[in-house]
């Protein structure tokens, strides 16, 4: 066993002591407010006595069931037994932790390729990864975060699987008609399992739940109730279970809780603020190595008896033991192993986030085309010149090129070779460079053939949009009212720059016919992919596949990481419709 001198111990007993600002807390049970510290107070409002009843009563309702499992059910029989069920099964709650040989990955793989040869039709599941993050599992074995993926807007969609972590906390606006599986195991708590029940919030309102119960919980739950072998386990009887449970882990707790209070009401005095000696300190440490006679000679049963010489005037301490009392609870020295077993098992990681940045790229040296010298001398555009580029076949090198083949982009929105080449690292970022004008401002000037207009997308809702191109011109007289760039070109333009905010709503209309996107509610039979693109091929340009994604992760390169969510273009990939109010009122 490993074990050191000595040890430094803290509990909720020091969360929950008196200080000079208070302290608050919530709760939405209170079957374990026996173990809270003495000195919080817990507040009953008589507007919520209701609800350990409502809750019970929701939980009772007919459409709820009862699912018996056959013995030596692993992970992948329970998933095909809940996909086989009588009625859609679509949400999976493993709040008696049932599934364990399987990662969360796993199953909600597994779970989506049971349910393709069912009539549950669902198109992703979401889960909770490794990184405690939300997220979802398309067919495609994409997985994303749910918060950015489309699937957010279209839960009625998902198939969602919660481990018996995430059961407690999680708020997920299921639809209506949305059933769940709810596992029970060993040592389940009422309070536990009513957690896991209320993530189904429209319980008794649509919502119903079939109860999952292992061969060895039936047995259980039989003795519990005294009930014979061929009795038909209701919900109500294994609710009956459930209470018990609870009392019985009560009385697992109060010993620790009591060990702890005991703790904390010996050394809450011991430090005087900044002016404490190191003695004072040191008088916090308890120690922990002990000899071998030590560790086995023979030591009081219970918490009564090891206190029996303690100082009982203290009101706390009388309290604590009282309490124990009443509990009825098992022996003192279960409290130092589920102590130590606590200090072993569920240990918190302290971690300081530290950014490491990658190093600086070196940059590309400058370079004047002759070709781009020409068509400022001379207005002669070369066809098949290696000094012009199509836009979006820019982003050839970069990862968002995975998801979307950049041949479907029109190619008529060029920039020059030296404006694409910022860095010699293939993978650079784009910059904007001054370079080529300032080599060719004295030319443009005089120039009666070409023009240099100076752009940059609207950053903000307050700033005006600079796609007229009139905002400054050099060189050959240039009008908006005459504009020699096509709208085609003007809506790629604004894209390829991350241009965030439309103008107008026709603006905003009008890039989703481009891109093929449904901007408004479908009318005749339309049918629409997941992420609001119409079936292809679809849109002005005639794109055969959806750009959502690749343009999702270029703006987020384009935008360096920044919080994009309440953009109109963000909220326009994210499949929201923009209502006329949201774009003219700004």
């Amino acid at each position: 066993m490993k074990e050191f001198p000595s040890k430094l111990s803290a509990s909720g007993w020091d969360l929950g002591a008196v200080k000079s600002h208070p302290t608050t807390g919530f709760s939405g049970t209170n079957d374990s407010r026996q173990v809270l510290p003495l000195r919080v107070r817990y507040i009953d409002s008589e507007k919520q006595n209701h609800t350990n009843a409502l809750v019970l009563a929701y939980l009772l309702q007919d459409e709820n069931s009862v699912k018996l499992l056959p013995s030596q059910t692993d992970a992948e029989r329970l998933l095909e037994i809940v996909d086989a069920m009588e009625l859609p099964t679509r949400v999976i709650l493993d709040a008696g932790a049932q599934i364990l040989e399987l990662s969360n990955f796993q199953v909600v793989e597994t779970w989506l390729r049971i349910s393709n040869s069912n009539d549950i039709k669902a198109k992703a599941v979401i889960f909770f990864n490794d990184h405690e993050k939300l997220s979802v599992l398309d067919h495609n074995g994409c997985v994303e975060r749910l918060q950015t993926s489309p699937f957010s807007k279209h839960l009625q969609e998902c198939l969602v699987y919660l481990d018996q972590a995430h059961t407690w906390g999680t708020d997920l606006k299921m639809p209506k008609q949305y059933q769940a599986a709810v596992t029970l195991g060993a040592n389940l708590t009422k309070d536990a399992l009513v957690q896991a029940c209320m993530r189904m919030q429209k319980l008794s309102k649509g919502q119903s739940i079939v109860f999952c119960i292992p061969e060895e919980i039936q047995t259980k739950i039989l003795q519990c109730t005294s009930k014979s072998c061929s009795t038909e386990i209701e919900v109500s009887v294994l609710l009956v279970w459930a209470i018990a449970e609870t009392w019985a882990d009560m009385r697992r707790n109060i010993p620790l809780w009591a060990a702890q209070g005991h703790r904390y009401e010996d050394y809450k005095d011991c430090l005087n603020g900044a002016e404490a000696t190191v003695e004072q300190a040191k008088s916090f440490l308890e120690t922990e190595a002990q000899s071998l006679e030590d560790r086995y000679r023979p030591r009081p049963g219970n918490l009564s008896d090891a206190m029996k010489d303690r100082d009982t005037i203290n009101s706390s301490i009388r309290e604590i033991l009282k309490r124990y009392r009443d509990f009825e609870a098992v022996s003192l020295d279960t409290a130092t192993l589920q102590e130590e077993q606590e200090r072993e098992l569920s240990t918190e990681i302290e971690e300081e986030r530290e950014v490491q940045r990658p190093a600086p790229m070196e940059a590309e040296k400058h370079k004047l085309h002759p070709d781009l010298v020409r068509l400022v001398d001379a207005g002669v555009f070369p066809e098949r010149s290696s000094a012009f580029i199509s836009a979006f076949q820019t982003l050839k090198s970069t990862s968002a090129a995975k998801q979307f083949d950049l041949e479907q982009f029109p190619e008529d929105l060029l920039m020059t070779a030296d404006f694409e080449r910022t860095a010699k690292h293939p993978q650079g970022v784009m910059s904007d460079s001054p370079f080529e004008a300032e080599q060719l401002i004295a030319k443009i000037r005089t120039s009666k053939l070409v023009t240099l207009h100076l752009y940059a997308p609207r950053p903000n809702r307050s700033y005006g949009p600079l796609d007229t191109l009139d905002l400054y011109c050099v060189g050959r007289e240039f009008s908006a009212g005459i504009l020699s760039l096509c709208r085609s070109q003007i809506v790629q333009l604004n894209l390829f720059a991350s241009q965030l905010y439309f103008q107008s709503y026709a603006e905003y209309a009008e890039l989703c016919r481009y891109l093929g996107l449904a901007w408004k509610t479908p009318r005749g039979g339309q049918k629409l992919q997941v992420d609001g693109f119409i079936v292809p091929p679809a849109g002005v340009w005639c794109l055969n596949a959806s750009p959502v994604r690749l343009l999702k992760d270029y703006m987020k390169t384009r935008r360096e990481g920044e919080d994009m969510e309440k953009t109109h273009l963000v909220k326009v990939l994210e499949c929201g419709l923009l209502e006329k109010c949201e774009i003219d009122s700004d």
